[in-house]
């Protein structure tokens, strides 16, 4: 990760899943962090790598969200048992109701990162 973020994120704990768009379809669960307009940060125990494409849903109240988005940088936390990553997700297309819904998001948590 360089730091460097065309979108702000704001923190936010929310339940995800997803599934890989390669030949095997790995499925996993995501523990949302942040959230913003262009991408987001979840924790895994999958085994994800940089360059791999995910269909994502993300939980919020009664709404399931789906989006498209590519895995942008992957970070292992040392002292997970059992181990986890985080990783970071660009969005690689959104439709204007799924930024709708991403506004909500946001809207409901005013600490940015």
């Amino acid at each position: 990760m360089d730091g460097q973020r065309e979108y702000r994120r704001v923190e936010i704990e929310l339940r995800g899943s997803f599934k890989t768009q390669r030949g095997d379809r790995l499925e996993g669960c995501a523990e949302i962090q942040n959230v913003g307009h262009g991408g987001l940060m979840f924790i895994s125990s999958a085994s994800l790598k940089r360059g791999e494409f995910i269909d994502l849903i993300v939980y919020f109240n009664d709404l399931e969200i789906p989006l498209k988005g590519e895995v942008v940088w992957t970070e292992e936390l040392a002292e997970s048992i059992p181990a986890e990553s985080k990783f970071g997700v660009k969005y690689s297309s959104i439709s204007p109701l799924e930024q709708r819904y991403l506004s909500t998001i946001i809207g409901f948590n005013r600490k940015v990162e």
